[in-house]
């Protein structure tokens, strides 16, 4: 196969619609905005904030994109499937799909109960991989069959640093994390052969909604336990989003990329003082 140096330099190579799940704030709202001033027609989910989607729907038409809106949630993941084939109807394809919806519950072992674990199962997990699967129909038509596609696909999946680092206060949602590095790791090998690559951003603590910030407290306390000591902004982790979903990233699959401040190298560090602070409380 002969390198194409066009790649190489960035030439735009036909992205042009992309689905956001959870795109109305956080994480999300920042990858959709992105998206959409990288040249993306953006298809966006809430559950919720309808008012919230709105305005992600306003940011993204002010840079001259398209915003489709639909609510999905992925609590009852059947409604997945139907949700996507609407959302590209509407957009009028798919070459980006960026799985970001989720939840979090603070709770530990011997306080865990199966309804909320199904509750979180369901948002992160299941929910997720059937939205993922949707996606890969519109994405491969012909299916693992192929032919590849002729422009490159792309699907990301926003983990965790609980993916691979564990907290007992977040016993489920480490698991559900757990769960999707794993699928990113193994569609990665049926989807690569066909030109499509599929990855996972792991963020670290991020100034959001779910994390109880907003986006402009990201610098406003101390973090010790993080080597940058500050949380995180959106706009760090749809940057490294963005690229993944770029034809620069054609080289890069069944990867997790870390947006943390160092919080995953830093955390042999940090067990000590884990162990004092909860283990001894």
């Amino acid at each position: 196969m002969q390198f194409d140096e066009s790649i190489h330099k960035g030439k735009q190579m036909g992205f042009q619609k992309a689905i956001v799940t959870g795109g109305s704030t956080g994480i999300g709202r920042s990858v959709a905005i992105a998206l959409a001033k990288s040249g993306h027609d953006v298809a966006i989910t809430y559950v919720y904030e309808q008012e919230e989607a709105r305005h992600t729907a306003t940011a993204i038409e002010a840079v001259g994109r398209r915003c489709v809106i639909k609510q999905l949630d992925l609590s009852n993941p059947e409604t997945a499937n139907p949700c996507v084939d609407e959302m590209v109807d509407e957009l009028g394809g798919l070459d980006v799909m960026v799985s970001n919806a989720g939840m979090m519950v603070n709770k530990k072992m011997p306080d865990l109960d199966l309804a909320t674990a199904m509750q979180i199962f369901n948002v992160n997990t299941f929910g997720a991989m059937l939205a993922i699967q949707r996606s890969i129909t519109h994405l491969l038509p012909n299916g693992l069959q192929g032919p590849p596609r002729k422009t490159p696909g792309r699907i990301i999946v926003v983990t965790s640093v609980h993916e691979v680092i564990a907290h007992p206060s977040d016993t489920l949602y480490t698991m559900t994390k757990h769960a999707l590095g794993g699928l990113v790791k193994c569609l990665s090998l049926d989807l690569s052969p066909l030109n499509v690559t599929v990855n996972a951003v792991a963020p670290g603590e991020i100034a959001t909604p779910m994390n109880k910030m907003a986006a402009e407290d990201f610098d406003t306390a101390d973090r010790p336990a993080i080597p940058v000591r500050r949380a995180g902004h959106p706009d760090e982790v749809a940057a490294v989003i963005d690229f993944l979903a770029s034809d620069k990233s054609g080289f890069v699959t069944g990867s997790r990329w870390t947006v943390d401040g160092g919080l995953e190298a830093a955390a042999p560090l940090a067990a000590s003082g884990f162990r004092e602070k909860y283990l001894h409380a």
